[in-house]
């Protein structure tokens, strides 16, 4: 078998069409890689502007829980001092009543002075140190009448006996 030969313009003709079409191969290999690179160009300016989004919901976030934690130790704080000031004046409580009760035993009066709660005493009548808390310095209680302060001087005794020389009148 032989093979016919080919004219020499079909050759020609067909290394036209061949380069046509690697020419035209190429270009869209172009057009397709500069749209990938767009394409990739878009992702990554969108996972920029995400980026920047969090980190300032981050940072928001951070100041939000640091004035929470700010707000959270001064409330503990003014419970700290609440508790010891609750203390101190329970415990001034057990003292004034059980000077009432001294009072009227020693004066043979009869005073109706009721016990301090269970429950106060449970919460507050640990006394100063107890939970580990330091008690302030706080403002003195309000003063009492001028006739009960006379009765709950240190000196009960002379105050017992003015009152045993009133009734002998």
């Amino acid at each position: 078998m032989s093979v016919a030969p080919v004219p020499e313009g079909a050759r020609r003709a067909a290394a036209a069409i061949e380069e046509e079409r690697q020419r035209n191969r190429k270009k869209s290999n172009r057009l397709s890689a500069r749209r990938s690179r767009m394409k990739k160009q878009q992702y990554v300016d969108g996972l920029s502007v995400e980026v920047e989004q969090l980190r300032r919901e981050n940072d928001a976030t951070r100041a939000g829980v640091g004035a929470v934690l700010q707000r959270c130790g001064l409330v503990e704080q003014e419970n700290r001092v609440l508790l010891a000031h609750a203390r101190e004046l329970c415990s001034t409580l057990q003292l004034r009543t059980s000077q009432l009760r001294l009072l009227g035993e020693v004066a043979s009066v009869t005073l109706d002075v009721p016990d301090v709660a269970d429950h106060l005493m449970q919460l507050y009548g640990g006394g100063a140190g107890a939970g580990g808390l330091v008690m302030p310095l706080s403002p003195p209680p309000p003063p009492l009448p001028p006739q009960i302060q006379m009765l709950l001087q240190s000196d009960v005794m002379h105050t017992v006996s003015m009152l045993q020389g009133y009734e002998s009148i």
